[in-house]
């Protein structure tokens, strides 16, 4: 083990065993939290695989969220004072939403915005299910789909349009952008193909929904300072994949906001979503 990656390993066991004791003593809900925080779904049933919770425990979740926090739409993170808000996002409009998410969303009332990544929808083009299971970290052609042969990765299971219209009908779910083919945005510098994945994207799925659309989503929550520019000029604002909460809700950024991961363990997604954890962080450094 390196002296470098020593204290970054400390840190990390140490945040684990903080979260095993809040989960058993939920010591974190004394703390004055004026945080507020996006939770990032992605799948709702079994089998489980990246991103995916099980449908009892995302019953389980709402079932906590709800005692403890405001559950809120996404818009509403931005603003401060009162009970700690939170906010349901889901990546990626697999069919699992529409068949287990969206009926514990109605159960519990509770509302949610949907990114849709708009290529994908009905069906996954030739080429392309890698995106949904390889990191473009990993990968320094990741952005051209003949760089990769891999036939055991499955197409993911988008929704249709019909799917799509009768859950963006729905005045629980806002539907989002989550570009035209889930590139790593991070890789492009070509500002016309960025405009067509952004604003292109965002434009069909208003025009087939027959809805406003001024949210975003970044692919695996990469971004470069030239598509951030191309998202403000489109959206309202736009979440990311980097972890942590708002604490100063007011001043964020609303076109980077963190997240808090859903799939992970219980007892960490509760940690995560307190203000004190990313405090503690902060004085760790």
């Amino acid at each position: 083990m390196s002296g470098a990656g020593l204290p970054r390993r400390l840190a990390r066991g140490g945040f684990e065993a903080l979260a095993r004791l809040d989960g058993a003593t939920q010591f974190s809900r004394h703390y004055p939290d004026e945080s507020n925080a996006v939770l990032a779904y992605h799948a709702v049933g079994e089998p489980a695989g990246y991103g995916n919770v099980s449908v009892d425990r995302f019953r389980r979740d709402l079932d906590y969220l709800t005692d403890a926090f405001e559950v809120v739409d996404l818009p509403a993170v931005l603003e401060a004072g009162g009970e700690k808000r939170v906010a349901l996002t889901f990546d990626d409009a697999y069919d699992d939403f529409y068949e287990n998410a969206l009926p514990v969303l109605r159960e519990y009332r509770v509302p949610a915005t949907l990114f849709v990544p708009v290529a994908f929808v009905g069906g996954c083009p030739d080429g392309y299910a890698y995106r949904f299971a390889r990191s473009p970290v990993d990968h320094e052609a990741f952005n051209d789909p003949a760089a990769f042969v891999d036939e055991s990765v499955r197409d993911p299971g988008v929704m249709s349009w019909d799917r799509l219209r009768e859950v963006a009908a729905d005045p629980l779910v806002t539907v989002g952008t989550h570009t035209r083919t889930h590139l790593d945005l991070a890789r492009v510098r070509d500002r016309k193909t960025l405009e067509d994945e952004i604003v292109g994207a965002r434009d069909e799925l208003e025009d087939r929904l027959g809805v406003a659309v001024d949210r975003f989503c970044y692919p695996f929550g990469r971004y470069s300072e030239a598509a951030v520019d191309v998202v403000r000029e489109s959206h309202a604002m736009a979440v990311t994949s980097e972890r942590g909460v708002l604490s100063d809700p007011e001043a964020a950024d609303a076109y980077r906001l963190p997240r808090v991961r859903a799939h992970e363990p219980t007892h960490r997604v509760r940690f995560d979503l307190s203000g004190l954890r990313w405090r503690l962080t902060e004085l760790v450094g």
